[in-house]
């Protein structure tokens, strides 16, 4: 008897297919199944237009409003996003904007204060030299305006460097005068500039007298201030008395202010005055300085 190869049996068409669908992945398996499902819903939906084509568009009329109502939602909320993304890109183009023109006012801004800052020291020296100009006049004799360009921080600024020179006619001995009254006399000279000792220097030393009693005395510097020493113990001085310069053969011209008195003190028989100098040699900006020697006022 001849031997054949096995015969395999059969499988039914739907086990061989469940089979299939069970060897294979599952999301395989499940597109499968939607491909299917698709062509049947496909497949009745021709024949029912074939066969009964009124009351297959009746029955698919809710379905496709449902659709158009999707599409139009969808469509609207695309919309919705594309304004919102327009709306933030024109509001950064606004902040950069904005941001631009607050750049351009703080600067227009600072250079409004720089023009209202020089504006206003042009006003102030003005109003300083027209004071000079008033003094020049009383003065009685040539003077020369300059600038304080210097001090000497180590003394308290009891000397002064001045912007004028022998070139300018400055000589060794000359008073300095302030709106305010004396300031000193010229210590040293160089070609372009000079120093000024201030008044309250300890190595100054002039005659002053008492506006008020008419008693003279010596101006002595003390660093700070300046004391009328060698008032005799019978003179009438009080606080609050003016002390201006005696002229005579001082640099200084017969009453300039020097100060104010404000404490008198017994030395032995004798009297002393502390004064309240009146220029602040810290705060001057510009001075006369009487460029012959001193005339004695009337």
């Amino acid at each position: 008897m001849r031997v054949g190869r096995p015969i395999r049996p059969r499988l039914l068409p739907g086990l061989s297919r469940r089979r299939t669908i069970r060897g294979r992945g599952p999301r395989e398996a499940l597109g499968r199944i939607w491909q299917s499902g698709g062509l049947l819903i496909l497949g009745a939906l021709a024949a029912g237009m074939t066969a009964f084509p009124d009351q297959t568009l009746t029955a698919l009329r809710p379905a496709a409003s449902a659709a158009g109502l999707v599409w139009r939602v969808g469509l609207g909320g695309v919309q919705a996003v594309q304004d919102a993304t327009a709306a933030a890109a024109r509001g950064l183009r606004s902040l950069s904007s904005l941001a631009r023109e607050a750049r351009e006012l703080e600067h227009q801004l600072q250079s409004l204060e720089q023009r209202t800052v020089l504006k206003e020291e042009q006003q102030r020296e003005l109003v300083r030299l027209r004071r000079l100009l008033m003094l020049k006049d009383e003065a009685g004799s040539p003077t020369m305006t300059a600038r304080v360009i210097g001090g000497d921080p180590s003394s308290f600024f009891s000397s002064l460097v001045l912007d004028v020179g022998a070139e300018d006619g400055v000589r060794e001995g000359q008073a300095v005068l302030a709106p305010a009254g004396a300031v000193g006399r010229v210590l040293t000279v160089g070609p372009a500039s000079c120093v000024a000792l201030w008044l309250c220097d300890p190595r100054s030393r002039i005659t002053a007298y008492v506006q008020r009693a008419r008693v003279k005395g010596v101006l002595v510097g003390t660093g700070t201030g300046c004391v009328v020493r060698y008032l005799a113990a019978g003179d009438d001085v009080r606080v609050g008395d003016r002390v201006l310069t005696a002229g005579g053969d001082s640099a200084f011209p017969k009453g300039i202010l020097i100060g104010v008195v404000k404490e008198v003190r017994r030395e032995g028989i004798l009297l002393s005055a502390e004064l309240a100098p009146a220029v602040n040699v810290r705060r001057i900006e510009e001075v006369l300085v009487l460029t012959r020697g001193a005339a004695q006022a009337p």
